[in-house]
């Protein structure tokens, strides 16, 4: 992962093959944020075979990091997007909250 590959730029800043695939400037950015959950996940074997191979050529430590840092850039990448969705989610959890309590309160009163 030490290797670094050519110029970004002409202004001196060199980019690891790691970093490019990304379109990232350096590791630090890559593992900023701490990785606290952990996810399971199926795949079809020629992912499972690219994701291998990235480890393989030692452009990633394991096909966790592989993985995580693809899907953190396609978040990323639509950011402001995703940030939209995760508040209408956080409304329609409320929602529905708020359904459930309307629909047990008027069986209550109805058992009555």
């Amino acid at each position: 992962m030490s290797e670094k590959k050519e110029s970004s730029g002409g202004a001196g800043v060199q980019l690891s093959l790691r970093e490019q695939l990304l379109g990232r400037l350096s590791d630090e950015d890559l593992g900023s944020k701490k990785r606290e959950v952990s996810v399971m996940t199926r795949m079809s074997n020629d992912i499972v075979e690219i994701l291998d191979a990235l480890v393989e050529l030692e452009i990633f430590k394991s096909r966790s990091e592989a993985v995580s840092a693809f899907v953190e850039q396609a978040i990323s990448a639509r950011m402001s997007l995703f940030e939209e969705i995760k508040s209408q989610a956080t409304d329609i959890r409320q929602l529905r909250d708020s359904a459930k309590k309307h629909a047990y309160k008027a069986f209550q009163e109805e058992s009555k």
